[in-house]
């Protein structure tokens, strides 16, 4: 990991993330989103992140159906629905 991120996670929130990695979502739509990709084993591309192809070096662990900020609300939506039960 880079020391910014260790910085802002440990200083600021206490949170080893290196450790903690599992139990947190990420969610991105482009290249510049695949080393978050592939740190966080639950990395979440919106549909849209598919058109870069092979210029996204890591790809996501899933993708949503729906692009742009529907895939995010897709996520979101998904994310509310396993937290209710």
């Amino acid at each position: 990991s880079d020391w910014s991120s260790d910085v802002c996670s440990s200083d600021l929130f206490g949170v080893d993330l290196d450790a903690t990695r599992a139990h947190y979502v990420f969610a991105g739509d482009s290249p510049n989103d695949a080393p978050m990709f592939g740190y966080f084993p639950h990395a979440v591309g919106v549909a849209n992140v598919a058109d870069f192809g092979a210029r996204v070096a890591q790809l996501p662990a899933y993708i949503t159906r729906a692009r742009c900020g529907a895939g995010f609300a897709e996520l979101a939506e998904c994310l509310l629905k396993a937290k209710m039960g």
